[in-house]
């Protein structure tokens, strides 16, 4: 793993406008009376809460092999602000996501973003892409295990897929009212960083046919509220191909 790492700078700007866009008094009361009806994603994308930032676009250009870049699919890219910074990559990029109302504020942003859950349903045509993202979506999925077998089947020849999670893993789906267990469970253990990310590409990614080429780490950052400016999570971005 040593080898792989690739030293990725944090967003800085992109964590500052986050950090500017946080939720207070009326919108943070609206939200937890809303998630009481709905789940936390529908109920994010009609407030415009909590904008997401990962790595901007000169951190996915270090991190990624310089090719092939042609063809994106970015799979579960939310609100489509961290699918943004990676977009700008690719000659063309294609989004999906579950949740309706956080799929049309991707369309609204010019967003290519097709509403289908990747999960329970194949990609509906032949297209193959050069990547296929999966950037915090395995700990949040109900089928990761599909997921990530799915990816495998829509990568071109030489592709790659570029996946992102929160470590220690804390697998669980967003439900209306609160959360529940996901329907595969991943099966990663460990109580830190490092033996998380160790058990991640040995008990579930290379079993499952895919192998290490780049990786760094890197905080994963929402918009905060009244109690803190933002929130972080600790993140290990991986680029993988098949073996």
């Amino acid at each position: 793993m040593r080898a792989a790492f690739v030293s990725v700078p944090p967003p800085d700007a992109l964590i500052r406008e986050a950090e500017q866009r946080r939720l207070t008094g009326v919108r943070a009361a609206a939200l937890r009376a809303m998630r009481s009806v709905a789940n936390h994603y529908d109920a994010s994308a009609w407030l415009d809460a909590y904008r997401l930032v990962l790595l901007d676009t000169g951190g996915f250009d270090r991190l990624l092999p310089a090719a092939p870049r042609g063809t994106l699919l970015d799979i579960g890219a939310g609100t489509g602000e961290v699918h943004a910074e990676l977009a700008r990559l690719f000659r063309a990029s294609v989004a999906t996501e579950t949740s309706e109302g956080t799929a049309k504020r991707a369309r609204d942003k010019g967003i290519d973003c097709r509403s289908i859950d990747l999960g329970r349903v194949p990609w509906p045509d032949a297209a193959r892409f050069d990547v296929v993202a999966l950037l915090n979506v395995v700990d949040r999925a109900d089928r990761p295990l599909t997921l990530l077998d799915r990816a495998k089947t829509l990568l071109a020849p030489g592709g790659h897929l570029l996946l992102a999670t929160p470590l220690p893993l804390r697998a669980h789906v967003h439900r209306r009212g609160g959360t529940a267990d996901p329907d595969e469970w991943l099966g990663v253990e460990g109580d830190d960083f490092e033996a998380s990310l160790t058990s991640l590409l040995e008990r579930v990614l290379a079993p499952r046919g895919w192998a290490l080429v780049r990786w760094t780490r890197t905080p994963y950052v929402s918009s905060g509220d009244a109690k803190r400016a933002r929130y972080d999570l600790d993140d290990a971005v991986l680029v993988l191909s098949r073996t």
